[in-house]
């Protein structure tokens, strides 16, 4: 049932190319902690959908309940300059930017036909590619030499018009505490259906997809 219930709003989150900042607000985590990871839960947009998001940002926060503005990137495009990590750098044998995102996309794509208990474990796989700091549980190892894999390989027959990050519009903010970047599984921004039909859940949908979270004001962290 669980499962049910998030594709369904993941196919309301199958949200359009934006033409310029949007208002998104943060509604719940995954059973109530940030540590359970994907997914998260947002809504906005001009259909104001609520999206099941993926967190590719371990150092920043945000808080249940917080509205902010961002930009839309559709992965497939290539262009990364409206997202967070554009200009990362990790050392002389760091991934590109591109291959960066195009492997946390991959890993997001794949939660399609993977079970959810791999998911936690999924979404750690992502904040290590960002953050070689951060802690890997599980799978999560795995996961990251799965995408290695298939990066090698050129991705065959994945398509990345489906990702999109979502980017607080100060991207480059310092602060632990503001928003952080989210990624999620769209439609292909290549389609004309694309954006079509959008609808928004019942209430008490809603109420079962945040799982108690809602209200909640809690920030995420740091690992010491």
């Amino acid at each position: 049932m669980r499962r049910i219930l998030l594709l369904a709003v993941m196919m309301c989150g199958a949200v359009y190319a934006y033409a310029g900042p949007t208002n998104f607000t943060f509604i719940a985590y995954n059973g109530g902690a940030w540590e359970n990871g994907y997914p998260y839960y947002i809504t906005g947009g001009p259909a104001s959908s609520i999206t099941a998001v993926m967190c590719d940002d371990y150092a920043h926060g945000g808080s249940v309940g917080e509205t902010w503005q961002a930009n839309v990137t559709d992965l497939g495009s290539g262009d990364l300059m409206l997202t967070r990590f554009n200009k990362f750098v990790a050392g002389p044998t760091a991934l590109s930017n591109l291959v960066m995102y195009d492997e946390a996309g991959w890993i997001l794509l794949q939660t399609v036909t993977t079970p959810n208990g791999e998911w936690k474990d999924m979404n750690y796989a992502v904040w290590h590619i960002f953050d070689p700091s951060s802690p890997l549980i599980g799978d999560a190892a795995s996961w990251l030499d799965a995408a290695a894999a298939e990066a090698k390989l050129g991705f065959p027959g994945v398509d990345f018009n489906k990702v999109y990050i979502i980017t607080p519009t100060n991207q480059y903010d310092p602060d632990p505490n503001s928003m952080q970047e989210f990624m999620y599984i769209g439609a292909d921004s290549s389609s004309s259906a694309n954006g079509n039909n959008q609808t928004t859940p019942e209430p008490g949908t809603l109420v079962l997809l945040g799982t108690g979270a809602l209200g909640l004001l809690g920030r995420r962290r740091f690992f010491s």
